[in-house]
């Protein structure tokens, strides 16, 4: 996974309502400085007990009006990360969904046009098939994503882990499996979870780490004592320490490289939490990053 330079999605990079935000709290401080003025000549005015009182209730009405306005800060701030990340979505959609299509559209238009050898033709099929399978995972990977967003259990089923990692293999490109290194324990594995989400989970980590470093990836798929354990290792550059957490947000690219839906790690962040299991992404020596997930299982 190397020399990756993350660029901030765009709900983080917008600084929501900060306008509105702004007018919100100069409308409170007014009120309040007016308020002041008030309750200090009523104060002013009248006796001990008149100022007793005055102070009193208007302590009472400062504190609920700083309490109001803070609150409908918190509520803007929430409504326009929301719609935020609504654009982000829509955005991130059309971008990944326009590199497969765009394949494809160019091999039906090699077809018709084209007088192709039998040779060329079956490589711009395939090519074509490349991209509708690739369309589909990344619409499954977004499908599965905005399911995430309000899933708070899993679809528990009994499956073995290192047929699951088999499966998520089996949906590598075939050119890329050659540098693929698979350790596995041989017989039953069985662990009780999402296997659909898993099986995306461990794909994703696996393409990531193909895509940026070169040479082997070593992939593991365990099950050590009461722990089901996930390892992909690759000789890249990694992710910097810094961008680590940020990497786990949805749509989240290399800057350098914006091919992916920017959804990898945020899937397999998702998968952790919702299977209590834990997420750990280290550099490793000489060279070399590792992503490794430890599933207790009994969660």
């Amino acid at each position: 996974m190397a020399g990756r330079r993350f660029e901030r999605p765009l709900w983080a990079a917008v600084t929501p309502g900060v306008r509105g935000i702004w007018l919100v709290r100069v409308l409170g401080a007014y009120v309040l400085l007016q308020f002041s003025w008030w309750a200090y000549l009523l104060a002013s005015t009248g006796g001990a007990r008149e100022r007793w009182m005055v102070l009193g209730e208007g302590s009472v009405f400062a504190a609920l009006l700083v309490l109001g306005v803070m609150r409908l800060e918190r509520n803007f701030r929430q409504e326009r990360m929301r719609l935020a990340r609504e654009r982000n979505l829509l955005l991130g959609v059309t971008h990944e969904l326009k590199t497969p299509l765009a394949s494809v559209q160019l091999g039906v238009d090699s077809l018709r046009r084209l007088k192709l050898s039998e040779e060329d033709r079956a490589a711009v099929l395939e090519n074509m098939q490349n991209g509708v399978q690739d369309l589909g995972h990344r619409v499954e990977e977004m499908l599965v994503a905005t399911r995430l967003q309000r899933q708070t259990d899993v679809q528990a089923s009994t499956f073995d882990w290192g047929d699951m990692l088999d499966e998520a293999v089996g949906r590598v490109s075939g050119v890329q499996r050659d540098r693929i290194r698979l350790h596995r324990i041989e017989g039953s594995q069985e662990v009780r979870g999402d296997r659909a989400l898993w099986v995306l989970s461990a794909s994703n980590l696996i393409e990531n780490a193909l895509k940026y470093s070169q040479g082997a990836v070593e992939v593991r798929a365990e099950v050590i004592g009461a722990d089901a354990v996930l390892e992909v290792c690759d000789e890249g550059e990694g992710i910097p320490k810094a961008d680590r957490e940020s990497a786990k947000a949805p749509f989240v690219r290399l800057k350098e490289e914006g091919s992916g839906t920017g959804l990898g790690l945020h899937l397999v962040a998702q998968t952790a939490l919702l299977h209590g299991a834990l997420m750990d992404m280290r550099d490793l020596d000489p060279v070399g990053f590792a992503v490794r997930v430890v599933w207790p299982q009994g969660r």
